[in-house]
């Protein structure tokens, strides 16, 4: 190991390679339940994949190995290729639920960024390269089963099914929540249609609240049909390019289009009305989780219905009483606004001071409504009041959802933003309605909504970030969880708190899930903290593997109770400024040990404290594995409020030190905090946002901002041209050092010099005094902040401080 001392520190180099990913597609995407499916997966640096980790059970993989990399590489966009590959076989359990499964790849050294992969409850069928764009040449395929589909730029499929008159048709297309691509387009909005034997249109969709741009038709085919089949026409919506790889699931199904009541006490069966289904409504028992929150419910259909699980008891709307009476709380409402113009109303009774979260939940379960909800007294004469409260759509950044991640304009596609949510305080006591309506005066049969009332609880979330950048896009430098065997791998968790949360107290970061030999390290956070670093330190000799771990807080103080939760979103069909189509949320992290990194990294505790307007070196000490020479970037990503960081910067060549220099601003809150530095090997062709790097981090060491040495102030002073002056400033003393330090004069401006002696401080100073000189060349006016720099040797560490603010003139000469 070399003891040499950084010879050279640089800006870290900005990656050629933008936004690259290491999962950029997945071939096949979606398989039959039941069944084992050889799958390839390509993208950049997934040389020696060694696992696949998924999120959720059901799937598994076997047989995995490295396929040749393509040469050359595909180039996407925003700087992404395909440059490696492999092949692995996915087992998919008999139970797996259909749908979408998140997963990442363990390398020898990464972990991937997340890829997703569908399972079918039909049998799923590749459809022929024989064109088959009209009626004519028409794809026979039977019923019940989903076909895989590519749409090139020759735009119509059409499919040839039996049918029988009076039976029914159900067809569902998966192209915007198939989609693996980051960045896309229009391309994937699609249309479908059914014809009859002579190309009269039977049904069309487009989009749709249940699945937005991925349409869907459920019909009852007419009693007098042309032939024996129908035809199942998929399209592109809108003009775009080709190349966009779609399923199709045909077949005789049930597709209701909603649920009521759309949910139901937890644990308790749920006596429910499936709605919308062309062949009548059907009755049927639910089985509501026992877990609070929303469900998936599924019948034969390959995509479910949404319904809430809730620990309180249904109320059902009286639809012929003016208004529904609520006999206690927590409560949760449901009703149909089942005609144009209809408004719901319930009524009921409340003290002063009560507190209510009051949120809706409709078009997040793919109900057609666009709700609002207003919340009127009841006068003495029994009338509704003037409205106290009324709500329409969520707020903009989904933080009243308790969604946090999906960013920018459309919040990654999702449904959740037109439901409102607000916390509601009574001024009185009294009777009062809680009405609901639809902001267009839409209503049908399945325009469902669901009100759910309680006292909102003291929750604080735990959210892995997908990090900065001017996209909303993954980044494992960010969000990824790999942990080299023996190191350490360190990421900071924002803590945004639940819709109505009250606690304010500190908190303490835990992990569920854990493989052996992993320990997580994180410091409690203070009260007020909204984000805090996590790290995961992997015993020497741990098994490399990967794991599903979730991560949540408790309060620090023991005489409080706190819900908590995990969220992590990454966004598909992405486009510059980070407006995506669509997002993948997960309660769940999946995180992975890999084989032992070539570097390590530490800091050398401080020994002094950082005072406020001054800058404290930190020594960094780089380890580096027998024959390793490259470069490696480090940075600090998190320190204490009010400490300013440096720019990522580089250890170049076979160098093993350098040195961190972080700065207090003059208000930087006093007391310790958190610091750490993150380590990263730069290989050419890896992406700035972390793929094909080995990142280690240092431990977590403690900062503390003290007071400053001293303060010092000073008077407006003056100055002619080519006379000398002085310039004063008066010492006060915060923080005792011994000895003395000489001061530096800081922001003369031009043609103004400072004549030596250079004036020391001690702890007996109570002023200080620099004499000038202005110049002939020096400019008029005056000049505002002027300081001092002070460099305080304190405990064999050197800190420097900067204190002052002053004001200069510069005359005329007489």
């Amino acid at each position: 190991m070399i003891a040499a001392v950084l010879s050279l520190v640089t800006m870290a180099p900005v990656s050629a390679q933008g936004l690259l990913k290491h999962i950029e597609r997945v071939t096949p995407r979606i398989a039959q339940r039941g069944t084992t499916v050889e799958v390839t997966i390509q993208g950049g640096w997934l040389k020696e994949p060694r696992e696949v980790i998924f999120s959720t059970p059901g799937l598994r993989a076997i047989e995995i190995e490295p396929l040749p990399s393509l040469q050359p590489p595909i180039t996407l966009a925003h700087g992404g290729r395909i440059e490696d590959q492999m092949k692995c076989r996915f087992e998919i359990a008999a139970d797996c639920p259909a749908g979408e499964h998140q997963f990442r790849i363990r390398t020898a050294d990464q972990l991937s960024t997340l890829a997703t992969f569908h399972v079918s409850p039909f049998p799923v069928v590749d459809a022929s390269d024989v064109p088959h764009h009209t009626i004519a040449t028409a794809l026979p395929v039977p019923l019940n089963v989903t076909i895989r589909q590519n749409r090139s730029a020759d735009g119509l499929h059409l499919f040839k099914v039996p049918a029988a008159p009076g039976t029914r048709l159900t067809a569902e297309v998966e192209a915007v929540r198939l989609a693996d691509v980051h960045y896309g387009d229009s391309e994937f909005d699609l249309a479908l249609r059914i014809l009859d034997a002579n190309g009269r249109e039977l049904a069309a969709n487009d989009d749709n609240p249940l699945h937005l741009q991925d349409p869907f038709i459920c019909l009852k085919l007419p009693n007098h049909l042309p032939g024996d089949s129908v035809y199942v026409e998929v399209g592109p919506s809108v003009a775009g390019q080709g190349n966009v790889l779609y399923c199709l699931h045909v077949g005789s199904f049930s597709r209701p289009l909603a649920v009521f009541p759309p949910g139901g006490p937890s644990g308790k069966p749920l006596q429910a009305k499936l709605l919308g289904d062309p062949m009548g409504d059907v009755d049927q028992a639910i089985a509501v989780p026992d877990v609070p929150g929303t469900f998936a419910q599924f019948g034969d259909a390959p995509s479910p219905l949404l319904l809430r699980s809730s620990p309180f008891p249904n109320v059902l709307e009286e639809r012929e009483a003016t208004d529904t009476r609520i006999s206690s709380l927590p409560v949760a409402l449901n009703g149909v606004l089942d005609k144009p113009g209809d408004t719901d109303a319930f009524r009921l009774s409340v003290k002063q001071g009560d507190r209510y979260r009051v949120r809706v939940y409709s078009a997040a379960l793919g109900s057609p409504l666009d709700p609002a909800i207003r919340i009127r007294p009841v006068t003495a004469q029994g009338l509704p009041g003037p409205a106290v409260a009324e709500a329409d759509d969520a707020d903009p950044l989904l933080t009243d959802r308790e969604i946090f991640g999906p960013n920018f304009r459309s919040r990654g596609g999702l449904k959740d933003a037109i439901d409102p949510s607000i916390v509601w305080e009574s001024k009185a006591d009294g009777d009062y309605l809680i009405e609901v309506r639809d902001t267009n005066g839409f209503g049908a049969p399945t325009a469902v909504y669901r009100i759910e009332i309680e006292t909102p609880p003291d929750r604080i979330y735990a959210h892995l970030t997908t990090g900065g950048n001017s996209d909303w896009v993954e980044s494992t430098r960010y969000m990824g969880l790999a942990v080299p065997q023996g190191n350490r791998w360190t990421v900071n968790l924002n803590l945004p708190q639940g819709q109505g949360n009250t606690y304010r107290g500190g908190l303490q970061i835990i992990a569920q899930g854990l493989p052996p030999g992993v320990k997580l390290v994180s410091p409690p956070a203070p009260p007020g903290q909204t984000r805090w670093p996590v790290q995961l330190v992997t015993d020497p000799f741990a098994e490399p593997q990967g794991a599903v771990v979730a991560f949540s807080v408790l309060a620090t103080d023991p005489d409080k109770s706190i819900e908590s939760g995990f969220q992590q979103w990454v966004p598909f069909i992405n486009h510059s400024g980070g407006d995506a189509w669509r997002a993948v949320r997960s309660d769940r992290a999946i995180m992975a040990i890999t084989d032992r990194a070539s570097i390590t990294i530490d800091l050398v505790r401080p020994t002094i404290a950082l005072v406020r307007g001054g800058e404290l070196a930190i020594a960094v000490k780089l380890a580096r594995r027998a024959g390793y020479n490259e470069s490696v970037d480090f940075q600090c990503e998190f320190a204490p409020q009010g400490v300013g960081l440096p720019p990522a910067e580089t250890i170049s060549g076979s160098a093993t030190e350098a040195t961190l220099r972080i700065t207090a601003e003059q208000n930087a809150p006093l007391g310790a905090g958190p610091l750490f530095v993150r380590a990263t090997t730069l290989p050419q062709g890896s992406g700035e946002l972390g793929a094909g790097r080995v990142m280690v981090s240092s431990e977590i060491i403690t900062i503390t901002v003290a007071d400053p040495f001293v303060e010092l102030a000073s008077q407006p002073t003056s100055i002619r041209r080519g006379a000398q002056g002085r310039f004063t400033f008066s010492v006060s003393h915060k923080t005792p050092f011994n000895g003395q330090t000489t001061a530096r004069l800081l922001g003369l401006p031009k043609g103004v010099n400072v004549l030596e002696p250079l004036p020391v401080i001690t702890v007996d100073s109570k002023v200080i005094v620099f004499e000038i000189e202005a110049t002939e060349e020096s400019l008029l006016g005056a000049v505002n902040g002027i300081g001092c720099e002070l460099t305080v040797k304190v405990a064999g560490q050197e800190i420097r401080q900067r204190a002052g603010n002053g004001t200069l003139r510069i005359d005329p000469k007489l």
